[in-house]
């Protein structure tokens, strides 16, 4: 029997953190990605059991967080996170691209542009969970995986 995992991912924050709580009440997620830009927004959610990881972005100054992360779910899955900014994410999606197939991503993760994006690109969903804190349509990304299949979607917040 496989184990579905349930995950929400939010991006750029920046400090408004009650539709995230609001998201994170509304769909129970077994963990929590934040990908930065205000990568300590997540502290918000550590007084829940849910597993918390998050990355820093361009307007993290100071943070210890590290600004790339991987996770391997117990199905084998990798994921693989980060702001984007350090690929240029706003000019283009090839260098990010490259990065994630280079790491073995089987799920690649990014925020910074501020617009949602889930699309396969081969074996690989990429996913920008778009902005969960700034200006009209703020969104978040839910990633559902059963057994070793994946799927991922944007929901407004």
């Amino acid at each position: 029997m496989n184990s579905i995992i349930n995950i929400i991912v939010f991006s750029d924050s920046h400090g408004n953190t009650e539709p995230m709580n609001e998201a994170v009440l509304r769909f129970k997620p077994d963990m929590i990605i934040h990908l930065g830009d205000h990568a300590w927004d997540a502290d918000c959610f550590t007084h829940r059991e849910t597993s918390v990881r998050h990355v820093r972005g361009n307007c993290d100054y100071g943070s210890a967080v590290r600004e790339t992360d991987t996770v391997v779910l117990p199905q084998g899955i990798k994921v693989v996170m980060t702001h984007g900014h350090l690929y240029s994410v706003k000019t283009g999606l090839q260098p990010i691209l490259n990065m994630g197939r280079v790491a073995g991503a089987d799920i690649l993760l990014f925020g910074h542009t501020h617009r949602a994006l889930c699309e396969r690109w081969g074996d690989m969903l990429v996913m920008n969970p778009g902005t969960a804190g700034v200006g009209k349509g703020l969104t978040c990304g839910l990633l559902h995986i059963n057994g070793i299949e994946f799927k991922g979607e944007i929901v407004s917040l």
